[in-house]
């Protein structure tokens, strides 16, 4: 239980989590509408697993970075049994062919090109590229003061309107949404300078 709080609560976990859960969802077997059950699974998976986390082994991120990976492909291999136990059969689009006024058409010739990309995986970041976009977020966190990072959990974890209410009641001044939205946008600069603008 030691470690639950300090991991769950960590502003690198709410953003790596928020990354995982929207590049899962451009994915083909998931929808933009599960984001945010994918992103409590993975809350819940790392409660779960917070009790391995050795300090004198690695950091907090470090350990993050690997259990979500783990959460990650457990999800996919879950997914892709269930596919076929539901009674889904793979079926080649080069061969496959439809019947228009009497000429048959494979199906492959019907498709787009944001199809193909799609079929082909070419929209897909590599492992590289996912190893590299973890290690920008990591820098763009250690740009941040300790408040601003408080700032950016709170908001991710309960939104704009109650991180403006909250700073209100303990600053004892109005704090607008306007203000936590323009402490957000120099908060984002940290992230945009190493490449992260579309985080």
């Amino acid at each position: 239980m030691g470690y639950q709080k300090r991991i769950l609560t960590d502003p690198f976990v709410s953003t790596l989590i928020r990354i995982k859960a929207h590049q899962l969802c451009r994915r083909p077997g998931f929808s933009r509408s599960e984001i945010d059950d994918l992103t409590q699974e993975m809350y819940l998976y790392l409660w779960r697993k917070a009790h391995l986390f050795d300090p004198l082994r690695g950091t907090i991120e470090a350990f993050v970075t690997d259990a979500l990976k783990s959460w990650v492909g457990m999800e996919l291999r879950r997914r892709h049994r269930h596919k076929r136990w539901n009674g889904f059969a793979t079926v080649s689009i080069e061969t496959t062919t439809i019947e228009c006024d009497g000429d048959a058409t494979p199906l492959a010739d019907l498709l787009g090109e944001s199809d193909a990309r799609r079929r082909t995986f070419r929209n897909r970041p590599t492992p590289l590229d996912l190893l590299m976009l973890e290690e920008r977020v990591r820098h763009g966190l250690s740009q941040l003061t300790a408040e601003e990072r408080e700032l950016l959990h709170h908001v991710a974890e309960h939104g704009v309107a109650s991180a403006a209410r909250t700073w209100s009641q303990r600053l004892d001044r109005n704090v607008s949404r306007r203000q936590i939205d323009n402490a957000l946008r120099r908060m984002r600069r940290h992230f945009e300078d190493p490449g992260l603008s579309a985080v």
